[in-house]
């Protein structure tokens, strides 16, 4: 009688058919049989670094979570042209390519001052502390603590 019981329960949704499916599914993933899992993802960081910052400005763009390097290379420069600032979007460069780090820009806020800094790291906390430190060592005694964070991402398992 209690084999019928939860014969009957499973016509409420959950028939025979559908779980020996689900077990179909769940033993081909045990045995290696199903689709392998999607590729790491890529990251870029783009960078427009003109010789004089505090005249003419700086751009950036980055990508985390693109199928390939090629992608994250293009969308972090097509985010770097898109900057506002005249005369400075063919200094646009791919400076790092990434898998599973964490990149992060930093600089004063205030426009006509020098600081400026990126970082790529294992951990976010890393890539803002190591941006940070690059912004301070550009910005010059009297703008060091303006220098913040502008923008961070991780790529892929990175956090």
């Amino acid at each position: 009688m209690q084999l019928r019981g939860r014969f009957h329960n499973w016509s409420h949704g959950q028939s025979p058919r559908r779980i020996a499916a689900g077990m179909a599914i769940l033993v081909a993933l045990g045995f290696g049989i199903a689709p392998p899992p999607a590729a790491r993802a890529d990251g870029a960081v783009a960078i427009a670094l003109p010789p004089d910052v505090v005249k003419q400005g700086f751009a950036y763009g980055y990508s985390t979570d693109y199928a390939d390097s090629d992608k994250a290379d293009a969308e972090a420069l097509k985010k770097c042209r898109e900057t506002t600032i005249a005369g400075i979007r063919s200094l646009c460069t791919i400076i790092q390519d990434f898998k599973n780090q964490c990149v992060a820009v930093a600089m004063d806020p205030q426009a006509g001052t020098p600081g400026v800094g990126w970082a790529v790291a294992a951990d976010l906390h890393a890539a803002e502390a190591q941006a940070l430190s690059k912004c301070e060592q550009t910005a010059g005694p009297g703008r060091r603590a303006a220098c913040e964070v502008d923008h961070s991402s991780c790529d892929g398992d990175a956090k």
